[in-house]
């Protein structure tokens, strides 16, 4: 059977969950948890997206996502497992995947299935080998749900205000298990939600497709245009490399075959493009000019490998930082 198309579309709410190959362990200890927090927050943010939960297990995770005005589940995931995939190789001393090769995900019915899933999210603790309490467990988000402090990127309050702001009522309903009405049911590997559920979502993506064909077809014989605040920061980007590298920025953006230390300013250019803003790769190469999406991995990896450039990009992400 055919796996079924990732559905990407703005304003959704998502079950995402991931395991490892041939079980091994992802998490071994709070630094890898927290590690994944900072990579979970970090693309969270850089995509508009909300965490209301996230559970993770030793060979496992699951987060309940909901997108907004973007639709990028598939960028925020992909940068998600490969940036903590490489952190956690280096820690450990391995090479290749960590995870499975496509992660699952879910649309929800938000109005029927939020609080659902965040029960079963919740209580996937007490589903391991030694079963641990969900209300204790470091790498979930329930401990912050019953006794607050959350961090930034976890959005508590609407799973909470269906319980009037009351987290001793919302720990009630987590000890408590779900009725049979409650359970929620799949719908062609892709839905939690009843028929009216998926056909209202199936009548969204034909729309939502069409809209993206029609903007293809208008874009076709120009640049791409981009929401002007991502193209200001692209552009403030490009002048303080410049400045940094005491390069001519034009040649920086549109130089073909550049040298030296220009080619040095590219790379950390694009690093930069790729740590600040959601642009996925064809639209780095497509605003600088560079006609293959490979040229641009090729320009990530032997940055990766050069200490003093990412020093220097270190520098040039405090300076953004302290301007913006």
């Amino acid at each position: 059977m055919a796996r079924p198309k990732r559905i990407n579309i703005p304003h959704c709410l998502y079950h995402v969950f991931s395991r490892t190959n041939s079980g091994d362990i992802a998490f071994q200890d709070i630094k890898d948890q927290d590690r994944f927090f900072y990579y979970l927050e970090k693309y969270t943010r850089l995509f508009s997206f909300r965490v209301h939960a996230f559970c993770l297990l030793p060979n496992h995770f699951h987060l309940l996502l909901e997108s907004t005005d973007l639709s990028s589940l598939s960028e925020i995931m992909r940068r998600l497992l490969t940036a903590y995939t490489i952190y956690y190789n280096r820690r450990y001393s391995r090479h290749g995947h960590l995870f499975q090769g496509r992660f699952k995900s879910l649309v929800v019915h938000k109005a029927d299935y939020l609080l659902t899933l965040s029960w079963y999210i919740h209580k996937n603790p007490e589903k391991m080998p030694v079963p641990v309490n969900p209300e204790t467990y470091p790498g979930s988000s329930l401990h912050y749900y019953i006794n607050g402090g959350e961090p930034s990127f976890l959005y508590t309050s609407e799973i909470l205000s269906w319980f009037k702001g009351q987290r001793n009522k919302y720990a009630d309903f987590i000890r408590k298990g779900l009725d049979q009405d409650s359970i929620p049911v799949i719908h062609q590997q892709r839905y939690i939600g009843g028929d009216a559920f998926v056909k209202r979502m199936n009548k969204r993506i034909t729309i939502h497709n069409q809209k993206k064909s029609a903007a293809a077809k208008k874009t076709s014989t120009q640049k791409q245009k981009k929401p002007q605040k991502e193209n200001n920061l692209a552009d403030l980007m490009l002048k303080k490399v410049a400045e940094y590298f005491g390069c001519d920025a034009e040649s920086l953006r549109n130089g073909h075959y550049i040298q030296g230390n220009p080619a040095k300013a590219r790379r950390v250019l694009i690093a930069l493009l790729r740590e600040r803003l959601p642009w996925s790769i064809p639209q780095i190469a497509q605003y600088l000019g560079i006609r293959q999406k490979s040229g641009i991995y090729y320009q990530l990896k032997q940055f990766s490998k050069d200490t003093r450039l990412n020093q220097d990009f270190k520098n040039l992400l405090k300076t953004l930082k302290n301007e913006s």
